[in-house]
């Protein structure tokens, strides 16, 4: 009878969910409705988080790869769970209504999988790996689909194409965003092309510089992009001498950049005189009505899961009969507006341990220093996004399972307390 271990599983598992989560139900109309897929979603992460939550029991070294995971999810599922009663009472939602509404936020416990895929196979590029190159193909038949839509009056794969509706323009073109591992796949990306050196990666960096560029034309994930890509190429090396000629090389840049209008260029994009200022004009009205209100109602928690389904909720999120305050444009401040308070230690505990990870020096041992490079860039990548691309919006959230794993993961990696042989050969009959 054939057996198949439990992490390759797990990893087949988190494989079709990602395809399905970053837009292949949109390629191919998938029958029922979207609800019901994400309750699935959600019901099979519960019990694949329970299950590695149990073999933590029994096994010192799972344990320790999930005590700190463990320790964070628990504060979160806390805010969650009162930010969820908050909603119900303040606007009169339905069970279903608010299940509908919070159902993403139970994506996370898909970080307890991942990291026992990282733990059977002591390593976490091989199953990253395999996201990368899903993300990366979705992110090449967005290109395909926009290019076509754009310049050709061609519609192939509407609801992909037209995901945010035809108003998402910029300059005359329909946007497509980058999808919720964008960060993974830069740093991977990254990783390969600048610290083990391989040549074709580069290909794939510069497609994934044109998709931010041309594609999604968003101005602050581009200028996040190059703030990783800059961090990476000083840190490549481990050599003392070789930092120090690239650190010349990068404030040379800097200086040019300054001197040639770079900088007033850069700040031009987000000023309310610039041609984009609608743009920002629209952020600055979004905070002023969520800040009046939470003065106004004194909302210590504050204003919850906001939705159409009441009148009550509707009412916030009206900004005119065509339009809305999109909390999702304001960053981890509509995270701030969402929580309230809570919001400090929703993101106060993962941005400390993430801290810790870029502060704490990688080791000497080339391996270790080369996949410590990796971990660090996704911290930057997720902590500096978050200012407007909030890592907690239901169009990132799934991205969080995999910055929690990566995080906590390497975080324990050189504490094995005992060997893996008892977990290693675990099987399931099929």
């Amino acid at each position: 009878m054939r057996v198949i271990r439990v992490s390759k599983l797990f990893k087949i598992i988190i494989y079709f969910l990602t395809l399905y989560i970053l837009g292949f139900d949109k390629i191919i109309a998938l029958p029922g409705s979207t609800f019901i897929y994400d309750i699935i979603i959600v019901l099979l992460g519960v019990g694949l988080a329970l299950y590695v939550n149990q073999k933590c029991l029994s096994n010192q070294y799972l344990r320790s790869q999930c005590k700190e995971l463990s320790s964070y999810l628990r504060l979160y599922f806390i805010i969650i769970v009162i930010a969820m009663i908050y909603s119900m009472i303040a606007y009169g939602y339905s069970l279903t209504q608010l299940l509908i509404i919070s159902r993403k936020y139970f994506f996370v416990l898909y970080a307890y999988p991942i990291v026992y895929i990282f733990s059977m196979d002591d390593d976490m590029f091989k199953f990253i790996n395999g996201i990368y190159w899903i993300s990366m193909v979705l992110l090449a038949i967005k290109t395909v689909t926009w290019y076509l839509y754009n310049f050709k009056g061609m519609t192939i794969f509407s609801g992909l194409l037209l995901q945010y509706s035809e108003g998402w323009t910029r300059n005359g073109l329909v946007r497509l965003d980058a999808g919720a591992l964008f960060g993974i796949t830069l740093c991977l990306t990254l990783y390969y092309c600048m610290v083990k050196k391989q040549l074709f990666y580069w290909i794939m960096l510069a497609f994934i510089y044109f998709y931010l560029i041309f594609v999604t034309q968003f101005r602050f994930q581009i200028i996040v992009s190059i703030v990783i890509t800059v961090y990476c190429y000083y840190y490549a090396s481990n050599s003392s001498k070789k930092k120090a000629i690239r650190l010349m090389i990068i404030s040379l840049a800097i200086i040019i950049f300054i001197f040639s209008g770079g900088l007033d260029y850069l700040l031009g994009l987000f000023s309310l005189n610039g041609v984009e200022k609608g743009s920002t004009e629209a952020r600055l009205l979004t905070i002023e009505h969520y800040w009046s209100l939470i003065k106004r109602k004194n909302a210590i928690l504050g204003v919850g899961f906001l939705s159409s389904y009441t009148s009550k909720a509707f009412d916030i999120l009206r900004r005119s009969d065509t339009d809305r305050f999109w909390l999702e444009d304001l960053g981890i401040l509509g995270g701030f507006f969402t929580f309230g308070v809570m919001a400090l230690a929703l993101y106060g505990k993962l941005f400390y341990a993430s801290i810790k990870k870029v502060i704490d020096p990688c080791s000497d041992r080339m391996t270790n220093y080369e996949s410590c490079i990796f971990v660090k860039s996704i911290v930057l990548y997720m902590i500096i996004s978050c200012v407007l691309l909030n890592i907690f919006d239901a169009q990132r959230i799934w991205g969080v399972p995999f910055y929690l794993s990566i995080i906590f993961f390497s975080e324990n990696a050189s504490e094995k307390i005992v060997t893996k042989k008892s977990t290693r050969h675990i099987r399931i009959k099929l």
